[in-house]
């Protein structure tokens, strides 16, 4: 009875760490340009309005937490990504967002 018992709970902690070995953690896509607008974002049908990052205030602290309204966040893996200002394309790419990874787009 005990030698049952013993098998399965270890049967549950493989499945519980199998299970927690395959949890993936999103990635972040950001926009950045010289200057601050809103600029109207597709990914994967998803519609999105954001602020892009003003270049300067990347290059000086490279920390993006000011930017945490103006992140996206996605699932790892390739995304098709369409972004418009005022009516006109400037980005219309497919991008690969690894799991844990801050993509920034430069416009």
């Amino acid at each position: 009875m005990v030698a049952v018992i013993a098998l399965m709970a270890t049967s549950c902690m493989t499945l519980l760490a199998a299970a927690l070995a395959t949890v993936e953690e999103d990635g972040v896509i950001v926009f950045v340009d010289r200057t601050r607008y809103t600029v109207d974002v597709r990914v994967d049908e998803q519609h999105y309005e954001v602020e892009t990052v003003r270049e300067r205030e990347l290059d000086r602290r490279r920390n993006l937490k000011r930017a945490a309204d103006n992140m996206i966040y996605v699932s790892p893996g390739y995304h098709q990504v369409h972004v418009r200002d005022h009516g006109r394309t400037v980005f219309n790419e497919s991008v690969r967002v690894r799991s844990d990874e801050t993509k920034i787009i430069y416009l």
